[in-house]
């Protein structure tokens, strides 16, 4: 016989588990807006990330050369540290209302 594994849920528009929550490296699931969310802790600080979402604090790369096509989420900012180059045949596509930032 198979095994269920349920997570923890919400069915509640916009609802984010708070680190209170979870336990770190448990998921969460909002079922209404189709998001999850992970416990993790980085330098002794915790918090609940979205999972696959550029709105995961930010996107930071430092690839000196991008090898796959990048699509900034709208509203959405990415950061890229150092001299950044765009291999030929890819492309980063910031739409209105997003920002590319190249320090370095």
């Amino acid at each position: 016989m198979a095994n269920t594994v349920k997570l923890k849920r919400s069915a509640v528009a916009g609802k984010v588990p708070s680190t209170g929550d979870l336990a770190l490296g448990e998921l969460a699931l909002n079922t209404f807006d189709g998001k999850a969310y992970i416990k993790k802790s980085a330098n002794g600080t915790d918090e609940v990330i979205e999972i696959g979402s550029a709105s995961t604090p930010m996107v930071l790369t430092t690839k000196r050369v991008i090898d796959e096509n990048v699509v900034v989420a709208s509203g959405e900012n990415i950061l890229s540290i150092n001299d950044v180059t765009v291999a030929n045949g890819f492309s980063v596509e910031v739409p209105t209302g997003s920002t590319w930032i190249v320090v370095g």
